[in-house]
């Protein structure tokens, strides 16, 4: 399937500003994973609004997972899959609640709203690591 090239760049543009934002430490799996989920959040804001379809979100996040992230493919589609499935709160309730934070970090970095998105995510893993 095709997908909209601005809509990619707008996204690819999004992520790079938000890790731009945060201090996480790729190596770090637990950071990593935070920020693989609060990212699905915001991409998942991004999707309301521009009206992107289930299988490009879930191709954009892999992309995001190996591009910005440094998941192998395998990994990135595992990951893919987790917060996917993690949209519904049953299946993990802090994921979900990450996810649900990201969608709305996705308002504040449409506001431009930079320093409330990177306390948003600093509060979360403070919060995930105490």
């Amino acid at each position: 399937f095709v997908m909209n090239e601005t809509i990619v760049n707008e996204t690819i543009k999004m992520v790079d500003k938000f890790l731009s934002l945060v201090t996480i430490d790729l190596a770090d799996d637990l950071d990593r994973q935070l920020a693989a989920a609060y990212i699905f959040g915001m991409l998942n804001g991004k999707a309301q609004k521009d009206s992107i379809g289930p299988e490009n979100v879930q191709a954009l996040m892999i992309r995001i997972g190996i591009e910005k992230l440094q998941y192998t493919p395998e990994l990135a589609f595992e990951m893919t899959q987790f917060v996917i499935n993690a949209t519904d709160k049953e299946f993990h309730p802090t994921v979900h609640a990450i996810i649900h934070r990201g969608l709305e970090g996705y308002f504040l970095y449409s506001d431009s709203q930079f320093g409330a998105l990177s306390d948003d995510f600093k509060d979360i893993v403070q919060v995930v690591k105490s």
